[in-house]
């Protein structure tokens, strides 16, 4: 009995320790630095550009979760993870350059891979996803993603390698330290941003025990130097964070599994992310699948998700003029059977005023969409949309 309290013991004082440690750390952080969103940019076109195509699939029979990022020369990369299914052993990140002049993927590349990866990271590695690419104002490429070591994605850890050429050759990966304790439960998807101290506000969520989205603000070094919890209460996960009006900042999550109501969320920020107002449920149906918001000008913006509560069969295009009302439909990507399925978008614009937008089709390929603003009103119009 007293071995065993003095085992509790140690804990305790091991446990307040690290509280204390962990208090201490938050509180010296410097001031929260403005966000550096990116701009919108006007097409060098006004005739209506719409292009599809697949991404070479390099013989997995899965594919998913992509992320997009443009580059100085106007081409594009991309990462996502594919194997023979999701969670397997064989699960690799690929990385693909997409031409702009001769509007061609290159082969799919391997990047990173389990074995590698757990000799890296010196720990036992059994799955891996959720790639997330971002180019700083220093042209320095960060690509997070996730790992899991035991259990499912909700014990996932969050990882960090950079490089230095766009993604020619990588630098070695670190396991991320988001929590003093457990550090599990971290997960990445949509876009982040820079701020202009030079450090980074990463958009995550966790889904162990409660689903809630988080905000890491990330040194350039690459580590943790403050986090802000968006909303306590469980539900929704995978902020999409986007610019409103007035420097006003919003995010758009996925319903989550433990909530009832099957829409997507949004939370309101008018302290640039550091502290977020009470959420409200939009009207858009949300079937827990990802989805993503885009700024298009300071009246229009756009978003794209599976406009229904029950299934990923559609990929839908909607748009609003404030982010306070309602969303109307503009387009549907993409209207499959039952057991199809069209998800997890990512979208970026490139410095012709091109938008880039990929997301995993029928689990078997990654899609590439391009459209422009010409397009955009295009369909617009012949919604009836003003």
């Amino acid at each position: 009995m007293r071995l065993q309290q003095t085992y509790q013991f140690i804990f305790i004082a091991l446990w307040l320790f690290a509280a204390v440690l962990a208090w201490k750390k938050i509180n010296v952080q410097p001031a929260w630095s403005p966000i550096v969103w990116q701009p919108t940019v006007e097409s060098v076109s006004n005739q209506p550009l719409y292009q599809t195509q697949l991404i070479p699939n390099a013989g997995q029979h899965s594919s998913h979760s992509a992320s997009i990022e443009v580059l100085p020369s106007g081409d594009v990369i991309s990462f996502w993870f594919a194997g023979s299914r999701e969670g397997g052993k064989d699960v690799q990140i690929f990385q693909s350059y997409f031409k702009q002049k001769q509007q061609t993927w290159t082969e799919p590349k391997g990047i990173l891979n389990v074995p590698q990866l757990a000799e890296d990271l010196g720990r036992y590695i059994s799955k891996i996803g959720n790639p997330l690419v971002f180019l700083d104002k220093e042209k320095r490429m960060w690509l997070y993603f996730v790992t899991v070591s035991y259990g499912g994605w909700a014990g996932s850890s969050l990882n960090l390698m950079f490089s230095d050429d766009l993604g020619k050759t990588w630098g070695k990966p670190k396991r991320l330290v988001t929590s003093p304790f457990i550090n599990v439960s971290t997960l990445v998807r949509n876009t982040m941003y820079g701020m202009e101290d030079g450090s980074m506000l990463l958009p995550v969520y966790h889904e162990f025990a409660a689903q809630f989205p988080e905000l890491l603000r990330v040194s350039s070094g690459g580590e943790v130097i403050d986090k802000v919890r968006m909303y306590g209460h469980g539900g929704g996960i995978q902020p999409s964070i986007v610019q409103g009006k007035d420097d006003e900042t919003y995010a758009f999550m996925r319903s989550g599994s433990h909530t009832q109501d099957w829409k997507v969320i949004r939370l309101k920020s008018i302290y640039e992310g550091q502290t977020w107002q009470d959420f409200t449920l939009t009207e858009l149906p949300n079937p827990n699948s990802a989805q993503i918001v885009a700024k298009v000008d300071d009246d229009l913006w756009i978003w794209v998700g599976n406009h229904n509560p029950d299934n990923r069969q559609n990929l839908t295009l909607a748009v609003s003029h404030d982010l306070e009302g309602g969303w109307q439909v503009a387009y549907q990507f993409e209207h499959g059977k039952q057991n199809e399925a069209f998800s997890y978008p990512a979208i970026t614009q490139d410095k012709d005023g091109v938008w880039h937008l990929l997301y995993t089709y029928k689990r078997k390929n990654i899609k590439h969409v391009q459209f422009n603003r010409a397009w955009l009103h295009q369909v617009m119009q012949k919604a009836g949309i003003e």
